[in-house]
């Protein structure tokens, strides 16, 4: 049998992590993804005390909800394999009969896959739920998301027939993606770093590192836009240093990723109680 990694025992480790993570974290789990629905009757409540009307909240009201309660599943990343810094719960995980690889590669389909895919599931199935039961409640979420997307596509489209730069819907896609894997492996990481005060590190981490960008980019900017680049670009010079721009971005974000899977992946190897 293949010690690093075996199809057949990673899929049962997979379910066991599944059914360690539902046992440990079913009550955030709850809140988070039912948060639209909590956040209707709550919004119904109180329209019906203050104006004796009913009334559902507007899309765009849902919509910051959305961004809000996807931010605080960023968050509660550093608690979903958080107790692997408990000496009891994190002896017991380091005993169970699965390879560190297959842990790993568990940890990381949970984190980027699995909790991602069920938060969208959820809240997009009770939103768009309410809005076929209440009338007021209006059109759905994932149609409003389907037609700003379109016009979104189409914006890039006209742009792109009409600028020397290529726009591409896959590309702000792929972004925002990669963007994404870099967020929730970073709390992930954190997570699993610190004992304490897990979310506290990992916010003043990056209040620490964006002030620093801040501070060299503030000397550094000024410096390069005047000693290497002209004070009028043509269309093509300003073309090739947007391209230049996003596809630095891109890879920037990539090696990002790569770079906080492998420090979890170290962070695993070294994991000892």
């Amino acid at each position: 049998m293949n010690e690093v990694f075996n199809l057949k025992r990673f899929g049962t480790y997979f379910l066991y992590d599944l059914r360690q993570m539902w046992r440990k974290h079913s009550r955030a789990a709850i809140l988070i993804g039912f948060s639209s629905a909590i956040f209707y009757v709550i919004w119904v409540l109180c329209s019906l005390i203050f104006t004796r009307q009913w009334s559902a909240p507007i899309i765009e009201t849902r919509y910051v909800l959305l961004i809000f309660a996807f931010t605080v599943l960023e968050f509660y990343q550093t608690r979903t394999y958080g107790y692997l810094t408990d000496p009891r719960e994190g002896a017991a995980w380091l005993m169970v009969p699965a390879s560190r690889t297959e842990k790993f590669v568990s940890m990381i389909l949970m984190t980027l896959v699995a909790i991602p895919i069920l938060f969208f599931v959820v809240f997009f199935a009770l939103d768009g739920f309410l809005s076929l039961v209440d009338p007021t409640f209006g059109k759905s979420l994932f149609a409003g998301f389907i037609s700003t997307s379109q016009d979104l596509y189409d914006g890039i489209s006209t742009i792109g027939e009409s600028s020397p730069v290529i726009f591409s819907t896959g590309a702000f896609v792929f972004l925002s993606i990669v963007s994404f894997f870099c967020n929730f492996l970073y709390f992930l990481l954190c997570g699993i770093c610190f004992k304490r005060n897990k979310i506290v590190w990992a916010i003043a981490i990056i209040f620490g590192v964006s002030t620093l960008v801040s501070i060299i980019g503030g000397i550094l900017v000024p410096l390069l836009v005047l000693h290497d680049f002209p004070v009028e670009m043509s269309d093509m010079e300003a073309a090739r240093f947007l391209t230049g721009l996003m596809n630095g971005t891109e890879v920037f974000c990539c090696l990002l990723a790569v770079g906080l899977g492998w420090g979890i992946w170290r962070r695993i190897k070294t994991l000892q109680h």
